[in-house]
């Protein structure tokens, strides 16, 4: 409490004042606005983090799952490969989902994609979609660069599929009429197999060049990796090394 006590002057009265200890004051209105932005600043930035940790979360919890289950099942060789195919090319589209959407959450200004059976640029056929590539690649190169999108080197089971691959490669391909395919006998002569382990039972080989030949142009390990010919309607066998565009697979999206 302040002393009760008389000044003979104003300049005393001033002179006490100044000596005080100072002691902060409020401005009540500026004070009231500026709590008031700091805090819609801070729940701004809240939703924010909270946004990309639980994407974040999202995500670990995928990629633990495939891991657990994309372990070899013992005694069932061909549907373990099958399986574990599928699970990689889930886990690396929800890899790179999770990517897009925490991009998304840092700046919210962006529009989101209407979902779709396939992404942009494939081409939608039953419950697959396919992925033509304009770049080239040997096969094994081309197998990986469809791992790396979350996908497959295309496996053909039904006449359905090949006949609209072949359309579309012929209507894209333009000079290019050799497309990779996910099938070879690599592992064994003769055996031919897709990328998922399972063995060829619908075949379309070229019967006018009586594919698969093996022939000998193809060096010493012979030829050994399947290509769609869209001018042809039918496959050939080719070396693995030779220099083709690519067909990528992978499941299209079922919604409800």
């Amino acid at each position: 409490a302040m002393e009760n006590r008389e000044y003979d002057s104003l300049q005393e009265f001033t002179e006490e004042t100044s000596s005080r200890r100072n002691r902060p004051v409020l401005d009540h209105s500026n004070g009231s606005r500026g709590l008031k932005r700091g805090v819609e600043c801070l729940r701004s930035q809240t939703a924010l983090f909270v946004l990309v940790g639980l994407l974040a979360s999202i995500c670990a919890n995928i990629v633990l799952t495939v891991l657990l289950f994309s372990r070899p099942v013992p005694g069932t060789p061909l549907e373990s490969a099958a399986l574990s195919l599928k699970l990689n090319s889930m886990q690396t589209r929800y890899i790179l989902l999770c990517e897009d959407y925490t991009k998304l959450g840092q700046s919210c200004s962006q529009t989101v994609n209407k979902c779709r059976a396939c992404p942009d640029a494939w081409l939608h056929v039953g419950d697959k979609c396919y992925y033509f590539s304009s770049d080239k690649q040997d096969w094994l190169t081309s197998r990986d660069s469809c791992t790396e999108m979350g996908s497959h080197l295309a496996i053909l089971h039904t006449m359905e599929q090949h006949d609209a691959l072949e359309k579309e490669a012929k209507k894209i391909g333009g000079f290019d009429y050799h497309f990779w395919i996910g099938l070879s006998d690599m592992e064994k002569e003769g055996d031919w197999r897709w990328v998922d382990n399972t063995t060829l039972e619908h075949k379309y080989w070229d019967q006018w060049s009586s594919e698969p030949d093996n022939h000998l142009s193809g060096g010493e390990h012979g030829e050994d990796c399947a290509t769609l010919d869209s001018r042809a309607k039918s496959w050939f066998d080719v070396p693995c090394e030779n220099i083709y565009k690519r067909i990528c697979q992978m499941d299209a999206v079922q919604f409800d």
